[in-house]
């Protein structure tokens, strides 16, 4: 099994105004997929156009031995949010074969907020994939393998 569904862990230290999203400051998790292998979509979110790399590259690339994971482009909601100076990618925690509307309803379960209403949910029915929940609640959630 290759990929599935993600979290990741993003702390933004600063307010935070992408055009049409505004997020405040916190401890997010953004939710994706990556149905093709975990390895490539990490090391791209994990590094930034601009600027030096998130903490949670040298993780990802010892996870993910090999893989490549090109930011060519900003193309993705997600990517603005992590290019922002403000924001820190710490870490991930991944559910091999899962989906995000099936890792959603239990996210929501452990006390997730919406951080952006239609951030990254422009692919799906969800009223968002960008959430406020501190980190430390994640433990809640079984079967998923940290990177971090």
């Amino acid at each position: 099994m290759k990929g599935g569904a993600y979290l990741l862990l993003v702390e933004l230290e600063a307010p935070l105004d992408l055009g049409r999203f505004r997020i405040a400051p916190g401890e997010l998790v953004y939710l994706g997929s990556a149905r093709r292998g975990f390895g490539p979509r990490l090391l791209r979110h994990a590094r930034r156009l601009k600027g030096p790399p998130h903490p949670a590259l040298a993780a990802f690339e010892a996870r993910f031995p090999g893989a490549r994971g090109r930011k060519g482009a900003l193309f993705w909601h997600v990517d603005h949010l992590l290019e922002a100076e403000s924001a820190r990618l710490v870490g991930a925690l991944l559910f091999f074969g899962e989906s995000e509307a099936h890792l959603l309803p239990r996210l929501l379960g452990i006390g997730a907020r919406v951080a952006a209403p239609g951030f990254g949910a422009s692919d799906s029915g969800a009223k968002s994939h960008l959430f406020y929940l501190g980190h430390a609640r994640l433990s809640e959630l079984p079967g998923g393998v940290w990177v971090r």
